[in-house]
């Protein structure tokens, strides 16, 4: 399967995007960071293409996932994903956690270890209450493709011209007045972020591994 299968789930009421690459291997299961969705993963997805079943899925208030009207906890976030995954019949798996796709995986491996052969986290530790955030909110639209593509490249200085241009076709829609904006808002889910991870990383028993970016301004040195 060179490219994707791509569709939804419905978990809890809300209806959940996911896409689905390799069809033999063991299966890994991606949880994006905020302000992504299922897509931004592709560049791994293809390095891995033929050794890994693969599922991405797309958290709730992200892509093409619904938004809900509440606020919901981060591990009620945290169960509709585990759902969807085992919809798919995707356990036990590999369960790689990007930023708030990690706290989610922590959440997860320390309830359902037997579901879980691995846990990556990149770019997350457990905190306890509600993050610090210098990065200001995203505009609320971009006068042209120009615009949005700058956005990115800003605040994601980190990112290659092919992750950037990911973005470009999968992270923007157009909106009742015909306008781009972000189909991710960053900033959605800050609420559900102040939760002490750490009773569930005591429970932790899944081999893990962390990932932690050189420059990174979520986990302290």
């Amino acid at each position: 399967m060179s490219e994707p299968k791509e569709g939804y789930l419905k978990s809890g009421g809300y209806r959940v995007h996911y896409t689905l690459w390799g069809g033999t291997g063991p299966k890994l299961v991606f949880i994006h960071s905020m302000g992504m969705d299922a897509h931004s993963f592709e560049t791994t997805y293809r390095v891995l293409l033929g050794e890994y079943q693969m599922l991405g899925l797309t958290i709730l208030d992200h892509g093409d996932s619904d938004t809900p009207k509440v606020s919901l906890t981060l591990p009620h976030h945290a169960e509709i994903m585990r759902d969807c995954y085992r919809q798919l019949g995707f356990e036990p798996n590999v369960l790689e956690g990007h930023s708030v796709g990690g706290m989610m995986g922590m959440i997860l491996a320390a309830d359902h270890p037997e579901e879980h052969r691995g846990l990556v986290l990149v770019d997350i530790a457990p905190r306890e209450g509600e993050r610090k955030h210098t990065r200001p909110p995203p505009p609320d639209h971009f006068a042209s493709e120009d615009a949005a593509r700058a956005y990115f490249r800003e605040r994601y200085p980190g990112f290659t011209e092919e992750s950037v241009e990911n973005r470009m076709k999968h992270g923007l829609k157009k909106d009742d007045e015909g306008r781009l904006t972000l189909k991710s808002n960053p900033t959605a889910m800050r609420p559900s972020l102040a939760h002490d991870l750490w009773p569930y990383a005591e429970r932790i028993l899944t081999p893990t591994l962390m990932i932690l970016g050189s420059e990174s301004t979520t986990v302290p040195p």
